[in-house]
């Protein structure tokens, strides 16, 4: 397994998202006697600030009421559950407002409240489990069954909320949807719309397929230039330095496989991305 929690890959998955490694502050958390506030306005889960940190704090809460208002595009899976249970297991009512945006991992965060509210230019977003994997056809096949299971996982949990249809759920997280204001409401995901609130995305949201150019606000990602900026992006993802040029090197003979003896690095480049599309996540 590759120690991915490392100094080179916590640089490289700030930079996916658009982010500074600077800007750590995910979440605030105001106390103030019978209410308090907690503000996810970031990635969720490391390299940020993971859910020991936050599950301990929230236990030091001890108001009648908690409102956590949510301006996500997602994160970890597993940071991102025990953050749900945390605060479903909360004595507190708990009022989850969307404010800007929660997609992903922040759309089932968004659903451990009592009360939940939208706001009527906020958008909520499901989709199905990503990973990234390395090894052979056996190693493939257990990340696929374990991403099916984690993907039935969150399904259940939007079924159960909203009285939809388990396969229906299914199709729409096959389908990656985007839900905006009254629709969440609609579809029994929100309790409440609200007004307009200022807030608004400012996260690189590339990664998604169907994110709504208003909001997007991303930067698309250069692309690597020559044979070494491939080694280097594997780098990024955790790859030890000969795993990154072993992986290169077989990308460069697959290409030499096909036949083609005019093939370039940019042709390369364009099989290297592909390939990294296909394997590059950062979760639910």
């Amino acid at each position: 397994m590759l120690n991915y929690r490392n100094n080179r890959t916590a640089e490289s998955v700030a930079k996916f998202w658009g982010k500074s490694l600077d800007d750590k502050e995910w979440y605030a958390i105001k106390n103030e006697g019978e209410s308090a506030e907690i503000r996810i306005y970031d990635v969720i889960g490391w390299p940020f600030i993971d859910a020991d940190t936050f599950v301990n704090e929230l236990n030091r809460i001890n108001a009648k009421e908690i409102t956590v208002s949510i301006n996500s595009p997602g994160g970890d899976v597993f940071d991102g559950t025990a953050i749900f249970n945390a605060l479903n297991n909360h004595p507190a009512k708990i009022i989850t407002r969307i404010d800007g945006i929660a997609a992903s991992m922040a759309s089932i965060i968004a659903l451990s409240g009592d009360e939940i509210q939208i706001n009527s230019n906020a958008y909520y977003m499901i989709h199905n489990a990503w990973s990234f994997a390395i090894g052979d056809y056996n190693d493939m096949r257990k990340e696929a069954d374990l991403l099916e299971k984690i993907t039935n996982t969150l399904a259940t949990i939007y079924a159960e909320k909203t009285g939809i249809d388990l396969s229906e759920v299914r199709s729409m997280m096959d389908d990656e949807t985007w839900l905006i204001g009254d629709e969440l409401v609609d579809q029994g995901f929100a309790d409440t719309v609200i007004s307009n609130s200022s807030a608004k995305a400012s996260f690189n949201l590339d990664m998604y397929d169907h994110a709504p150019k208003e909001i997007s606000g991303g930067r698309k990602k250069s692309p690597p230039k020559n044979i070494r900026d491939l080694e280097r992006g594997l780098r990024d993802l955790g790859y030890s330095r000969a795993e990154a040029v072993k992986k290169a090197g077989i990308l460069m003979q697959s290409q030499s496989d096909s036949g083609d003896s005019s093939q370039s690095d940019s042709d390369l480049i364009v099989v290297f991305n592909q390939t990294l599309e296909s394997v590059q996540s950062l979760n639910g």
